[in-house]
């Protein structure tokens, strides 16, 4: 009922509501108005906004609300009544407004005193949970401990059974074999023999052949080496200066390149005949495969090309 009452008390319009709307039902405008209450158009929207501040005493505006009741034909002491009640709907909507927001916050207190709540149980749990796993991690540890020591013990023990086994069961079947069977004994003593001499031939055989074709082997590879090294030859160069040198071989592959340094001696090797260039070829000793190399014939002061052995 309070919730009804209050509504309804908001719903009630203000005084410059009643002449605001009893206007626009006598189809007047505020200029109408205006003209016929002698009153300027602001001071008429300020009486229907309920805005009286402006327009001075309010005994002044209670007089301006009679003649707008007269000329609209409503009930001025009616009218009047409703100055002051607008002041009361507001502070009942303030304490209304207040009364939502307070619940509001009841609400929202509950809701997070529930989620405090759950997280709290879920921490908890997770403890819980935590705590139970490592505690069946430490017990299971000193069983997994204990049952691979006792593994470990039997399979040390199981090898030393068989052999002890098997130790009695020869034992107790050689004097049988001794007693019952000497010809059987003294067969295999001599099958025993024999294989031992065919084992020793065998063996003298198998050194013979490995002696025989180990050595075409090493006369082979000497005799590769020695016909490599033969059609190889070699270069040797002293520089008695900075000069610069280039060298193919026979197979156009270039064996030599750049400016060497005074006192610097090159060796290289490949295939003849070498094609040579030599920037500085007087101050170059040459020698092929250990044989002086005499290059005076060729012209001085110039790049060197020639060929070795030189064309006689």
């Amino acid at each position: 009922m309070k919730q009804e009452n209050i509504e309804m008390e908001e719903q009630t319009p203000t005084t410059g509501q009643s002449l605001h709307t009893a206007r626009v039902s006598a189809g007047l405008s505020i200029d109408d108005v205006s003209a016929r209450l002698k009153l300027t158009a602001l001071q008429i929207t300020k009486l229907e906004q309920d805005d009286y501040q402006d327009l001075g005493p309010m005994t002044f505006v209670r007089g301006y609300i009679r003649s707008y009741c007269g000329l609209l034909e409503l009930d001025a002491e009616k009218t009047l009544a409703l100055i002051d009640a607008p002041k009361a709907p507001e502070a009942t909507k303030r304490m209304q407004s207040f009364s939502r927001r307070t619940e509001k916050e009841a609400s929202d207190n509950r809701l997070m005193v529930f989620s405090y709540l759950i997280l709290a149980l879920v921490i908890g749990s997770s403890g819980v949970w935590v705590w139970q796993s490592s505690n069946s991690a430490v017990e299971e540890l000193p069983a997994e401990t204990k049952t691979s020591v006792v593994t470990s013990d039997e399979n040390l023990q199981e090898p030393l059974n068989q052999d002890g086994t098997t130790a009695s069961n020869v034992q107790s079947t050689s004097p049988v074999q001794d007693s019952n069977n000497p010809k059987i004994t003294t067969e295999s003593e001599n099958t025993a023999a024999q294989n031992d001499t065919i084992g020793a031939l065998e063996e003298e055989a198998q050194g013979d052949d490995v002696v025989t074709v180990a050595a075409p082997q090493a006369n082979t590879s000497q005799s590769i080496t020695e016909n490599k090294d033969t059609s190889l030859s070699t270069i040797v160069m002293r520089f008695n200066d900075d000069s610069w040198v280039e060298i193919f071989d026979a197979t156009e592959e270039r064996v030599a390149f750049g400016v060497k340094k005074a006192g610097y001696t090159m060796t290289v090797e490949g295939k003849a005949p070498f094609s040579v260039v030599l920037g500085k070829h007087q101050v170059v000793e040459v020698e092929l495969d250990g044989q002086l190399v005499d290059l005076s014939a060729l012209p001085r002061n110039r790049l060197a090309k020639f060929k070795l052995p030189l064309a006689e």
